[in-house]
């Protein structure tokens, strides 16, 4: 973690993240990692975020879906208007069982259950967004 830069941030993350913004649209980070916000400090990401939960702000491990639930309290929007981008099985089904529309980034395979599967965050776009089935 002590060695990470702005030049580790996957690609497609950064225009992603303008577009949500350029739109007014809240965003929150759930992670189980207690480093989450030093990670993000790191990459110069936090700022970005309306809402941090991470592993200090929860006590039930993905796949129970406190993180994304208490991320949703503080950016206040219910499960069913929010949208969870996850790399994890585990975090897949968190987010289904939170209620939440998930969008799984890597293997199909893996990720099957969420609603849909981009092959790398260099597919994310506000199309991701305005076209949720």
């Amino acid at each position: 973690c002590e060695t990470l830069t702005e030049a580790d941030i996957l690609p497609g993350v950064i225009s992603f993240l303008d577009a949500l913004q350029n739109h007014n649209i809240r965003i929150g980070l759930g992670s189980a990692s207690k480093n989450a916000v030093m990670i993000l400090d790191k990459l110069k990401l936090t700022s970005r975020f309306q809402s941090i939960v991470d592993g200090n702000k929860i006590h039930e491990a993905k796949p129970n879906p406190q993180v994304f639930l208490k991320a949703a309290e503080e950016l206040r929007v219910t499960p069913e208007h929010a949208v969870v981008f996850e790399d994890a099985e585990a975090g897949i089904e968190a987010a289904l069982r939170g209620g939440f529309y998930a969008v799984g980034i890597g293997s199909r395979e893996i990720l099957h259950r969420a609603h849909r599967v981009l092959s790398s965050t260099q597919e994310l776009g506000m199309e991701v967004i305005e076209n949720l089935s």
